[in-house]
């Protein structure tokens, strides 16, 4: 019983992290077509430089970010286990 609250737990723990990643995605892609948009109207390249390069570090963070809560996630779920 109590293997499968730690499963459950590890289960949720990672469902909560892709979540994140999903929200933190859908963020990055609604600042790109943002830019997409007022790029023109701006008119100023060094802008859309500039939000390129920030759409960037948003989407490696993102990705930096699921990979650390997998790990961290499998990491507390297997120390569980072993305390059991």
């Amino acid at each position: 019983m109590k293997k499968l609250k730690i499963l459950g737990e590890y289960v949720g723990h990672l469902a909560v992290g892709a979540a994140m990643f999903a929200a933190l995605l859908l963020f990055g892609g609604a600042l790109n077509l943002l830019v997409h948009w007022a790029g023109p109207a701006i008119g100023d390249d060094s802008f859309s430089a500039l939000m390129q390069q920030v759409e960037k570090v948003i989407l490696y963070a993102d990705i930096a970010f699921i990979v650390w809560w997998a790990i961290f996630s499998t990491y507390k779920a297997i120390k569980e286990m072993s305390d059991e």
